[in-house]
């Protein structure tokens, strides 16, 4: 309980040394972090529900829609694609399912953005606790140590800070992003099977 309340009192500490800036980069640590835990959860549980193009094509056959949720929906198109009997438009297709892809990418361009800012605000924290440090130099001249050091602390916390925000959320953002695109890939090529199907399928034969 000791040691607890002694890290709580640091990290107490630490927060407050850094100046006002700590507030936003918090801030900035709570969204990026939300939106890696959702998205990473969302891919995880994408990936498992995903059926193979033959299994959804037998499902669609049956008037049932199977798979991760982007497979129900592109086959839902594809089924009002045939309906209107334009099942074999693939560039049609592709118009349908741009929300579909907007869906899948998701938050992974916020996590970037977020993670791009970080660094800004530790760097904006950086110049605040530079000019506080030539304030006391003008005022004091180098003799007021404490003061002093109470703005070189301002600026090299928050640099710290914005640097433990941003690197994480990059590397994770990027690696997010390869996975949205690998799901972006599977997506292209589940609709030129439908697509594929629908020209065999009698139904989609509007002469």
């Amino acid at each position: 309980m000791i040691l607890l309340s002694d890290t709580i009192k640091q990290a107490v500490n630490f927060f407050g040394s850094g100046g006002g800036v700590m507030y936003p980069l918090l801030l900035v640590s709570l969204v990026l972090w939300t939106l890696i835990i959702r998205k990473s959860k969302e891919l995880v549980t994408s990936r498992r529900e995903e059926q193979g193009v033959a299994e959804c094509l037998s499902s669609l056959a049956r008037n049932e829609l199977i798979g991760a949720e982007w497979q129900r929906a592109v086959m839902r198109n594809f089924l009002s694609l045939r309906s209107r009997g334009g099942g074999d438009d693939f560039e049609l297709m592709k118009q349908l399912t741009r929300g579909i892809v907007t869906r899948v990418d998701g938050s992974v361009k916020a996590i970037l953005v977020l993670a791009g800012v970080a660094p800004l605000l530790g760097l904006l924290g950086t110049v605040g606790g530079m000019i506080t440090t030539f304030d006391v130099i003008s005022g004091f001249g180098t003799g007021n140590a404490r003061a002093m050091a109470s703005g070189i602390s301002e600026a090299l916390v928050t640099t710290q800070t914005g640097l433990v925000v941003a690197v994480p959320g990059l590397i994770i953002g990027n690696l997010l992003r390869r996975k949205v695109e690998g799901v972006k890939n599977r997506m292209d090529l589940f609709m030129r099977a439908l697509v594929t199907a629908g020209r065999e399928d009698p139904r989609s034969d509007t002469n």
